[in-house]
């Protein structure tokens, strides 16, 4: 299949470069004979911080560091601003970072996993220009040359990506020149940004738009910039003032091979990213269908196709779209999500299957065509010959669970599906946050679904994933918010309870179990402390009662029903 954004990119090349044939030989030349590259560098120096700040909130508002192992021992790997700012710097041990800042975040570093966000983020970027490449781990060359009309121009198109990165939480700097090397430098080192060198300018305003940067702009290896620094040579200016000759003598091929790319003395190629392959599947028919079981058939058929597809490349379905054409030339689109990257073919019929009878078929149906346009990679967990998993759970277990929770999403919405999970607090309302239904699965399930808290080995000591419901504390399954004042009968102000008025109405209580005291956390102030009691009614019915007050003396202890016991 050909992608039609490289079609676009090859004819704005061959059209600028063929010889006008209206032109007579000896003619002069027209004034733009020929498409010259325009490379706008995108330099993302927080990447792998800002990166990790979807997944872990605090990498925005703590310093926050990666760290890799080096020679036995764990050293920064990349810091975010606030760690910076402290004195945090890429290559300081670890063990130094925690004694300037103790209260740093550590997460650990992941080279491979940068590279493969970036790689995503430049296939984004493509709605910019069909000719994008990612650098290394932090930045993406765009060869925007004849795509800035349909912007406004290269300042608005320099804009709107700026606003689009921007817009996902990215810190970005931007650089326009006619090579990457030129615009790579300036991205990293040029005080303005974005900087923007003119069209057209050769070598020569290269050199002039360059002098004045480090020679660590230039793309060099760390020993060589180091050497050159050694000899005075610490300024592009001054590089380039010495004879390519001497400098391979004394340096090697790669400053003069990096100076010359960055003049366009040499080339150097972007290399678009290859389109992604299809995933999707599709039927033609010489008779069209119209029956009910001919279509589920067909669908069938092409979950098979399409499932065999995605277990070749490891991958799961998380969105499905069906595209039934009718032979009016009307079509019939059907959209199913799963909870979880999905490729087998049962539960995903059966998604299906709920839908199908939305579909009219008209005269009939000629074609229908079955796409993935939301996929995620797919990480197997290894289970026992009982089907059971680390941790000792039953993988079988999830998976219903997991398909029920499919039925129940796309009947009535992902974001209306959550699970309570507790977390470290002693007020009860505070106890409990909600989250996605397999967000907080078991340690071994959430491995399992998430590849990132396995390679992370601070999640186990991590205090909100390390939380399990308190199995020692008896708690109502049902909790009222607010909780509902009472008024209770007691015969003496701190007497026993013998009854409570709730709603008009009057419940004598036959025992009464209590008190348990809970406070909130030391660092907050906005709650005082409860004393907790567990009532029963005549009618045998449970409520969860609390006192507010009893530290203050002068004022009258106030009373709340707080929970319903089944």
């Amino acid at each position: 299949m050909i992608d039609i954004r490289f079609i676009f990119g090859y004819l704005s090349q061959a059209m600028a470069s063929e010889p006008n044939p209206a032109t007579p030989p000896g003619a002069p030349a027209l004034s733009e004979p020929r498409l010259s590259r325009r490379i706008l560098a995108a330099w993302l120096p927080w990447w792998p911080t800002e990166r990790l700040a979807r997944r872990h909130p605090d990498a925005r508002t703590h310093p926050f560091v990666t760290v890799a192992d080096s020679r036995g021992r764990q050293v920064i790997d990349a810091a975010n601003p606030r760690a910076t700012q402290a004195g945090l710097t890429p290559g300081m041990p670890l063990a130094d970072a925690r004694a300037i800042v103790p209260e740093v975040v550590v997460r650990p570093a992941d080279r491979a996993a940068d590279a493969l966000a970036l790689k995503r983020l430049a296939r984004w970027t493509d709605r910019f220009t069909p000719r994008v490449m990612p650098d290394g781990v932090d930045t993406i060359f765009l060869d925007i040359a004849g795509c800035t009309r349909l912007f406004g121009g290269e300042g608005a198109l320099i804009a709107a990506l700026r606003t689009a990165l921007e817009d996902f939480g990215l810190t970005v700097r931007l650089a326009l020149a006619d090579t990457p090397g030129a615009a790579w430098a300036l991205a990293h080192y040029a005080p303005d940004d974005p900087a923007v060198v003119p069209p057209g300018t050769g070598p020569t305003g290269l050199e002039d738009a360059l002098a004045q940067l480090p020679v660590a702009a230039l793309r060099l290896s760390t020993d060589v910039a180091e050497a050159l620094i050694s000899f005075g040579l610490d300024r592009i200016c001054r590089l380039s003032a010495i004879e390519p000759v001497e400098l391979i003598r004394r340096f090697g091929t790669e400053p003069v091979r990096r100076l010359q790319q960055a003049l366009g003395q040499v080339g150097e190629p972007i290399v678009p990213l290859r389109p992604l392959p299809p995933r999707e599947a599709r039927r033609a028919f010489a008779d069209p269908i119209s029956s009910r079981a001919d279509i589920r058939a067909a669908v069938d058929g092409l979950l098979h196709d399409l499932c065999l597809q995605l277990s070749r490349s490891g991958e799961g379905a998380r969105r499905l779209h069906l595209v039934c054409h009718r032979v009016d030339g009307d079509r019939r689109t059907l959209t199913i999500g799963t909870s979880r990257p999905l490729r087998r073919r049962k539960p995903l019929m059966g998604l299906f299957a709920e839908k199908l009878d939305r579909v009219e078929p008209g005269f009939g149906i000629d074609e229908i065509v079955l796409a993935a346009d939301v996929v995620e990679t797919i990480d197997e967990l290894q289970t026992d010959w009982s089907g059971e998993g680390a941790g000792g759970y039953r993988a079988a277990d999830e998976e219903e669970l997991a398909d029920l929770l499919d039925r129940l999403g796309n009947r009535f919405g992902f974001g209306r599906i959550g699970r309570p999970m507790p977390q470290q607090s002693w007020l009860p309302e505070r106890a409990a946050r909600r989250r996605g239904p397999l967000s907080a699965m078991d340690s071994a399930f959430a491995t399992a679904t998430d590849p990132a808290s396995a390679a992370d080995p601070t999640a186990a000591t991590d205090p909100a994933s390390a939380t399990r419901w308190p199995l020692d504390r008896r708690r109502p399954l049902r909790l009222l918010s607010p909780p509902e004042a009472v008024e209770v009968a007691t015969l003496e102000p701190a007497g026993p309870l013998f009854g409570f008025r709730h709603q008009g109405r009057f419940h004598q209580l036959r025992a009464v179990e209590g008190p348990e005291r809970l406070e909130c956390e030391w660092w907050r102030e906005d709650a005082p402390r409860r004393d907790y009691y567990l009532a029963e009614d005549e009618a045998g019915n449970r409520y969860w009662l609390y006192r507010q007050g009893v530290q203050n003396p002068e004022a009258a202890p106030r009373w709340f029903l707080h929970g319903l016991f089944a």
